[in-house]
């Protein structure tokens, strides 16, 4: 069974003022995760890539400025870059056709139930909402 570790508030304390007293580091030396890495640099690797470079290729390029990365690790950390762009893309999309439909749809007036006098509330994301009238 785990030992559970506790320090005494002071020791944390002591700790908070240590991590606030440290200076900034340079950012060239400040450590990056593969994915972090690959992100600030996901431009230039699609580059290599519509070049015709292999992820292989690409690994030894890494190992070549002393990145020791897997393949797996950078198919991994490309994909995930490939859909935050892709749901970046779709996102500004959808507000583009949202942002039309609000303009278009403003000059209309909303529908009205004939049966009773109400206003449908209805947008493009939802069904049809009729008030409950028949059982007052």
């Amino acid at each position: 069974m785990p030992v559970i570790r506790s320090y005494p508030r002071r020791q944390w304390e002591a700790l908070g003022r240590r991590l606030d007293a440290l200076p900034e580091k340079p950012k060239d030396q400040q450590s990056l995760k593969i994915t972090d890495g690959v992100n600030s640099i996901h431009a230039q690797m699609q580059m290599a890539r519509e070049k015709g470079y292999t992820l292989n290729e690409l690994i030894e390029q890494a190992a070549k400025e002393g990145i020791d990365v897997g393949l797996n690790s950078l198919r991994y950390a490309m994909r995930r870059m490939d859909e935050k762009m892709r749901i970046q893309h779709k996102s500004s999309r959808v507000s583009d056709k949202r942002s039309r439909q609000t303009t278009s749809s403003s000059k209309t007036q909303p529908p009205i139930d004939n049966r009773t006098g109400s206003t449908v509330i209805r947008d493009s994301f939802s069904f049809e909402i009729r008030p409950d009238v028949e059982d007052l």
